[in-house]
């Protein structure tokens, strides 16, 4: 493949994925700017690596996999080095406000919560990957994604409860 048809073939992943990845690692990192650096840099790896795919949805699930491993990196980076990360809700707005009100406070409550659940919530439910892909781009047992959507929609469910009961109060 030579440079101008590689360059094509980025152009059409990040129309394809573009959008789908954004979602994934901003609900990961809840910051803008690190999520659209982890894209670049998952899409430069792509570009470079110049990764043989099977079909589409190897190729989905290998974008997905670098750029939550790549939000792993910066997370961990960022604990590491106590760095704390203030996010103004205005920039959570911005970027939500393709979605309405409702699926607003959706999209920021599953970002609180933990990496692993989160992560998990949206493979399965979101990218509407099975429990067993799940399992493979997270690297963990089936079982395991079980319990994390399980624990995951706990959490939600808690925070839900205590938002609604309030509003109603």
């Amino acid at each position: 493949m030579n440079n101008q048809d590689r360059e094509l073939d980025l152009k059409e992943t990040m129309k394809t994925y573009g959008e789908m990845l954004f979602k994934v690692c901003f609900i990961m990192v809840k910051n803008k700017y690190d999520t659209e650096d982890i894209i670049q840099e998952t899409l430069l790896q792509y570009y470079v690596d110049r990764p043989d795919f099977d079909s589409e949805i190897h190729k989905k699930a290998w974008l997905i996999r670098v750029s939550q491993n790549k939000c792993k990196n910066l997370l961990k980076y960022k604990k590491r080095h106590s760095y704390i990360q203030l996010e103004k809700i205005e920039e959570c707005l911005s970027i939500g406000k393709r979605y309405d009100n409702e699926d607003m406070k959706e999209f920021i409550e599953l970002a609180k919560l933990d990496y692993k659940y989160k992560s998990a919530i949206v493979l399965h439910y979101i990218e509407d990957f099975s429990v067993e892909e799940t399992a493979d781009i997270l690297e963990i047992s089936v079982s395991a994604v079980k319990m994390r959507l399980k624990r995951g929609r706990e959490k939600l469910k808690k925070t839900y409860e205590k938002f609604y009961l309030e509003e109603v109060l």
